[in-house]
């Protein structure tokens, strides 16, 4: 009887292994495996962020308060006006006002109603730049400007100048106030009467050029030291012959409107 097992039991283990071939075998183990462990370590990289979205960048506290400017809160209302007119070297002012055809600068100063107005109206402008403040009180003003004579004259007048000013007045707290007189030379296109005489009296010495001897006072509000209204004597001086020998020129006043920019 194990006779005849054997050769069935060899025949068995024959088809088994022939049909294990034919299939390819047992399936291999299978086993799930993260990708990271997979992988050979590597040494760790730095990550980087993404880029800040752009947004409303807040100005410090320090330069907002510089652009907004100085506090003056503190001022007095004079000093305050003289910071504020400061502040805006660059001013343009419009001129209109009339000759005096006979009198002296002395005497016209004293008693304006002594002189004969009315030959010659005069019209025009002027634009200034401060240049400095010095001693508190006292500024220079440099200045550009010309006039039109109509009447006797029917001319014009331009002038180059700068102007020594004084603000210092006890009452520039309620009525800012300035004063200031004027050098530089001054050019007519035609010589006012005054300067030319008559045909029977001529001046012997003439000159179409001469110095800008200016005086004026100017009046403003604390508060609005930019808009100022300004009172001018307009000199033609031969500073005591320098100009030709020339003593006296052209006098006349005008009344001014003044802005500060």
């Amino acid at each position: 009887m194990s006779f005849a097992f054997r050769p069935a039991a060899r025949l068995a283990s024959l088809a088994a292994t022939a049909f294990l071939l034919v299939a390819g075998g047992p399936p291999p183990e299978r086993r799930t495996m993260p990708r990271q462990e997979a992988l050979p370590a590597q040494a760790a990289q730095p990550v980087s962020e993404p880029a800040p979205v752009p947004g409303v960048v807040a100005a410090p506290a320090a330069a907002t308060a510089s652009v907004a400017g100085p506090d003056l809160s503190g001022l007095s209302p004079g000093d305050r006006a003289r910071a504020l007119a400061d502040a805006r070297p660059w001013s343009a002012t419009l001129f209109l006002g009339s000759s005096v055809a006979d009198g002296k600068l002395r005497d016209l100063i004293v008693a304006p109603w002594s002189g004969s107005w009315g030959d010659d109206t005069l019209a025009g402008g002027a634009v200034q730049y401060r240049v400095a403040r010095f001693w508190r009180f006292f500024m220079v003003d440099l200045e550009a400007g010309g006039v039109y004579r109509f009447g006797d004259t029917e001319g014009g007048e331009f002038w180059a100048a700068a102007y020594l000013r004084y603000d210092g007045f006890p009452w520039t707290d309620y009525v800012y106030t300035t004063f200031g007189l004027s050098f530089g030379p001054d050019y007519v296109t035609r010589l006012p009467g005054v300067e030319r005489g008559t045909d029977l009296r001529p001046e012997q010495n003439q000159s179409h050029w001469l110095n800008f001897f200016s005086p004026e006072l100017t009046v403003a509000l604390p508060d609005y030291p930019q808009y100022e209204v300004a009172f001018r004597y307009m000199h033609r001086s031969g500073i005591f012959g320098t100009y030709n020998g020339v003593y006296e020129g052209a006098n006349s006043f005008v009344l001014g409107f003044r802005y500060r920019f």
